[in-house]
């Protein structure tokens, strides 16, 4: 399943591939690829239930950092 979110908050490119790591390591997240120009943060995943540890991966990476699901 891909998913198409929309992030707020990340200043820099590095911090954008730091993230995108992480949400790598998330369970059942197939690949993550992060556009940090655009701010679009595009996942492929088995389903629907990693929403959740994605907000809080993100959340928890830096103060401010935010996402907004638009696909």
């Amino acid at each position: 399943m891909k998913m198409v979110f929309k992030f707020d908050g990340i200043d820099c490119a590095v911090c954008a591939l730091k993230l995108e790591e992480k949400i790598k390591k998330i369970p059942n997240v197939n690949s993550c690829s992060i556009n940090f120009l655009a701010q679009r943060i595009e996942i492929d995943a088995l389903d629907k239930s990693i929403i959740d540890e994605l907000t809080a991966t993100c959340s928890s990476f830096e103060d401010g950092v935010s996402i907004k699901r638009i696909k």
